[in-house]
C-alpha cells in the first residue's frame, strides 16, 4: 500500500466517524426534546376498565379493591408502586417503582393495571385530585 491509499482510507474512516457521531448526537436530542418519557398521570385499571387516574407529582395512598383480593398503591415522588396485594405470587408488589411513560404494574390475580401515561384520558369517570 502506498501513502495516498493509506490517505484515501483513513479519510474514509474519519468520514465515517464522523457520520456515525452525527447520527448519534441527533438521535440524542431528538429523544431528549421530542420524546417526553417522564409520566404525569398514573392510570388504575380494573378488568380492563379506567377506574382512577391520579396526578403523579402528588402523594398519596390509594386502596384498590376487587372482588378477587386488594392492591394498595403508593404515589410518592413523583413515582408509583404497589406496596402490599393480597395475590399469592407478589409480582405486583416486587416491580418497584414505575415513573416513565408507558410502564405498568400489572396484577394478574386482581386484574388491576397501573400505567404511567403523559396525557390525561378526558373520558374518566372517576378522577381524584
Amino acid at each position: 500500500m502506498d501513502n495516498k491509499s493509506v490517505l484515501k482510507s483513513k479519510k474514509k474512516e474519519i468520514i465515517a466517524v464522523l457520520i456515525l457521531v452525527i447520527i448519534a448526537v441527533v438521535s440524542f436530542v431528538c429523544i431528549r426534546f421530542f420524546v417526553e418519557d417522564e409520566g404525569k398521570y398514573v392510570k388504575v385499571y380494573v378488568n380492563e376498565k379506567l377506574t382512577k387516574t391520579f396526578d403523579l407529582t402528588k402523594d398519596r395512598e390509594y386502596f384498590i379493591e376487587t372482588k378477587f383480593g386488594y392492591n394498595l398503591l403508593i404515589i410518592k415522588n413523583e413515582r408509583a408502586r404497589i406496596l402490599d396485594a393480597d395475590c399469592p405470587n407478589k409480582i405486583c408488589v416486587n416491580k418497584g417503582y414505575i415513573s416513565k411513560n408507558g410502564e405498568s404494574i400489572i396484577c394478574l390475580p386482581h386484574h388491576v393495571v397501573v400505567t404511567v401515561e403523559s396525557s390525561e384520558d378526558k373520558n374518566v369517570d372517576a378522577v381524584a385530585d
